[in-house]
């Protein structure tokens, strides 16, 4: 029985090695597969690829300021008097001729016109100078007398007009109230705006813009607000950019001129908007993510054909003009129609094989 125990025993060894011996022989067998580099050095590199092609351009720089009315002015008084009225309220629409404040008609002091004193005195010189003439025509009176009668009349008018405007304070210009500084029964302090009035057919808007801005804007640009609420826009110009920044805040100013005829733009709120700050035209250009920055030169990876059918990925040294955050322009280094790698060209060299797995097209003009 031991002696037919060891023998199964080692006939159960035998065919583990043999099983063992059998796996190692198969694997040897196999075909051993080609390295990624062995397979690209003779099919090519993968890339992706575009063309480059000749288009448009634009540049935008965002801003935002202050909407204003295009031509505003204050409303004062010449006199430190009392308010007795205010007619108009902030939103108020007015003609010029309309009356906006309403004074106190007695003048606080002697050096001041008095509305009521200043009337008394025109009506009783109109009734001296029209009693005069009557005379004249008479033959009661001389020339002289009448002319005297006829002055005093003229200055009594104009005293009572200044009094008037001195008592009710009249839009100049028509516009739009956009601040009332004062209140019925508060004192109005002489040359102290008491109301500003602007014209709102047209605005300006002002502005603040850093100095990398600042660098691309200039007078007489196009600008563009737009409303994402009820999808209202418009178009401008820039009218003035200062020549140097803020020293305080390092900000440059300037300003914003928009056509504003259905009083859309409201004086007093921040608009923002964008200005054309770049455009090129008919220039070739590829896409930013096709550049390549080595030894500090920008490159790209243009595709040749050589030797029939072979595809050869040549590095580019090029000149960049115009930058868009999706395209840039091409200024020298290639042709309109070149093709040029987009993708995987971060593992290029001058000279590579390349295979292009898909791209090719031309961007949109």
């Amino acid at each position: 029985m031991k002696s037919r125990g060891r023998m199964i025993l080692w006939i159960s060894v035998g065919l583990v090695v043999a099983l063992f011996a059998f796996r190692f022989w198969r694997v040897s067998a196999k075909e051993s597969y080609a390295s990624i580099s062995a397979i690209q050095e003779t099919e090519g590199k993968p890339v992706e690829v575009t063309t480059a092609s000749r288009g448009n351009l634009e540049t935008w720089t965002s801003l935002s300021g202050t909407v204003e009315g295009s031509f505003q002015y204050p409303v004062i008084s010449t006199n430190s008097i009392a308010v007795t009225g205010v007619a108009k309220k902030e939103g108020d629409r007015v003609k010029a001729g309309d009356v906006l404040i309403r004074l106190e008609k007695g003048a606080p002091n002697p050096m001041l016109h008095s509305y009521n004193r200043s009337l008394a005195l025109y009506e009783d010189a109109l009734a001296d100078a029209e009693r005069m003439r009557a005379l004249y025509k008479e033959g009661a009176i001389s020339k002289q007398v009448l002319e005297k009668a006829e002055l005093a009349l003229t200055v009594a008018k104009s005293d009572l007009a200044n009094a008037r405007e001195g008592t009710s304070l009249v839009a100049t210009h028509a516009g739009i109230v956009t601040s009332v500084l004062v209140k019925e029964g508060e004192m109005a302090n002489a040359y102290a705006p008491l109301m500003w009035i602007a014209r709102t057919d047209s605005v300006k808007v002002s502005f603040e813009a850093g100095s990398s801005q600042a660098a691309e804007l200039k007078a007489g640009q196009k600008a563009l607000w737009s409303s994402g609420a009820n999808g209202d826009s418009g178009t401008g110009t820039v009218s003035r950019i200062d020549l140097s920044a803020d020293p305080e805040s390092h900000l440059v100013k300037g300003e914003a001129l928009f056509p504003n005829p259905g009083g859309t733009l409201i004086p007093g709120a921040v608009l923002s908007f964008k200005v054309l700050s770049g455009n090129r035209r008919g220039v070739i250009r590829i896409p930013t993510d096709c550049l390549v920055e080595r030894s500090g030169a920008a490159i790209v990876f243009a595709v040749e054909t050589a030797n029939g059918d072979t595809l050869i990925a040549r590095q580019r040294v090029i000149k960049t003009g115009l930058r868009t955050p999706d395209e840039v322009e091409i200024v020298s280094g290639l042709e309109d129609g070149d093709r040029v790698v987009r993708f995987g060209q971060t593992l290029l060299e001058d000279g590579d094989r390349v295979k292009i797995v898909s791209g090719g097209e031309a961007p949109a003009r």
